[in-house]
């Protein structure tokens, strides 16, 4: 996969750029860089944050390091990503 090498610096120099405030934001920025990386050349457009943030909106701050360093792990980060989204193991908080 070709990746631009500048490709962080081009997000963080995005016409609207985020303002992170808290350790969850952090996080959640994390997963959406680590996913558009594997998105870019692809057919699949790149995630929004509002999108990563409405999947692990039930997981907790102390969960979500576990779930980043399996994704991490994994052969593809986004393939684990939503792989462990969908797994039975995962237990939605109501």
């Amino acid at each position: 996969m070709d990746l631009p090498k500048n490709y962080l610096d081009i997000l963080k120099k995005s016409p609207r750029p985020l303002k992170i405030t808290s350790e969850r934001q952090e996080l959640i920025q994390q997963f959406v860089d680590r996913i558009n990386l594997e998105r870019v050349g692809t057919k699949w457009k790149p995630v929004i944050w509002r999108q990563i943030n409405g999947l692990v909106a039930h997981v907790r701050i102390s969960d979500l390091y576990w779930f980043f360093k399996e994704c991490e792990q994994g052969e593809s980060f986004s393939k684990k990503f939503f792989g462990i989204l969908k797994s039975t193991r995962v237990m939605r908080r109501v």
